[in-house]
């Protein structure tokens, strides 16, 4: 049985989130976004609904369409690429333990199918590294290929905002997707492996996982504050990503200071300048692909001086230059 003709089909399972970043990516026209949410059977109430949850059934008929719309063999992938510990709900992972990068990265991961059990996850050891592969639990049909692309997406962006030492695995893809997909990923990605999955490297110990449990309350109270300090300084990037994006001004906005502000990012094993380009990043990706904005407007927007600046730190980011980003964009447009 179908996982989208399951008893379970009619159920609010998914997340409305994962539905709103598909459909800003894959429907920038009005008239065909409203077309698709009438036959998805969803309001736009609903996508800006945080707390809201859609039907098995309805986030199958927005993939379907999705991929027909748009006809992009890399959506997948950058839908997934989307799909960061935020997304998911899971931003308190970056608090749990910093010294062990490649521990989190697999326990973030393995919680991931709690959010999104459309594939089972299976975690092995090959060396320093550890495996991370996708299983199927459920007949996916024509969408699986796409659901793969989305999970190693996803996997992917977690991984590299814990850690660099990572390789994508993918069973049967076209050749000459190969180059575009590493510059996607930012890493190695092999074609014709047996296994669609991650590679990172293995965790050193597992008694790392929690807060230990003789930590004053005091200890762990802070941790949640910090967690949550993390995520409005993360929303204020997002909401003005510009030159006025400093440490100062959003922790003034915050009612805080620069030093307290850096304490609490520290405490997550995150720097403020990494965090805003990680940002800047998703944000200057999104603006390239829509093609609304000319580079030099992009990079205005961003906060950089003049378009030399924001094209150094985009190849920096990606590997590549916003010009060619964007004419990859253009031809994988419908």
């Amino acid at each position: 049985m179908k996982f989208n003709t399951s008893l379970l089909a009619e159920a609010p399972l998914v997340p409305v989130v994962y539905a709103r970043i598909l459909t800003r990516l894959a429907y920038q026209n009005a008239d065909s976004r409203a077309r698709m949410l009438a036959e998805c059977q969803l309001e736009e109430a609903t996508l800006d609904n945080p707390e809201a949850y859609i039907s098995v059934r309805q986030y199958f008929r927005l993939l379907d369409l999705s991929q027909q719309h748009t006809q992009q063999e890399t959506l997948g992938l950058r839908y997934g690429l989307e799909l960061d510990l935020s997304a998911h709900g899971l931003q308190a992972f970056s608090l749990l333990n910093v010294q062990n990068p490649g521990h989190l990265t697999c326990k973030s991961i393995q919680f991931l199918n709690a959010r999104s059990p459309l594939m089972g996850l299976n975690i092995s050891s090959h060396g320093p590294y550890a495996i991370i592969s996708l299983e199927d639990i459920w007949p996916l049909g024509r969408s699986r290929q796409f659901i793969i692309d989305t999970y190693l997406g996803s996997m992917c962006r977690i991984a590299s905002s814990m850690t660099r030492c990572h390789q994508v695995h993918m069973q049967q893809r076209a050749p000459h997707l190969q180059s575009t997909f590493e510059q996607l990923l930012g890493c190695e990605v092999h074609f014709g492996e047996k296994h669609n999955a991650l590679m990172v490297a293995r965790p050193q110990s597992t008694r790392s996982m929690q807060l230990p449990s003789h930590l004053p309350a005091k200890r762990q109270a802070s941790s949640t504050a910090g967690m949550q300090i993390v995520t409005r300084i993360r929303r204020h990037i997002e909401q003005s990503p510009g030159r006025n994006c400093t440490l100062d001004r959003i922790a003034e906005s915050l009612g805080s200071t620069g030093r307290t502000i850096s304490r609490h990012l520290r405490d997550a094993g995150i720097q403020f300048s990494d965090l805003r380009n990680e940002v800047r990043a998703r944000l200057a990706r999104q603006y390239l692909a829509e093609g609304r904005l000319s580079i030099a407007d992009i990079a205005e927007k961003l906060g950089y001086s003049d378009q030399a600046s924001f094209t150094k730190a985009f190849r920096a980011w990606t590997g590549t230059s916003p010009g060619r980003a964007r004419r990859l964009a253009e031809t994988e447009s419908p």
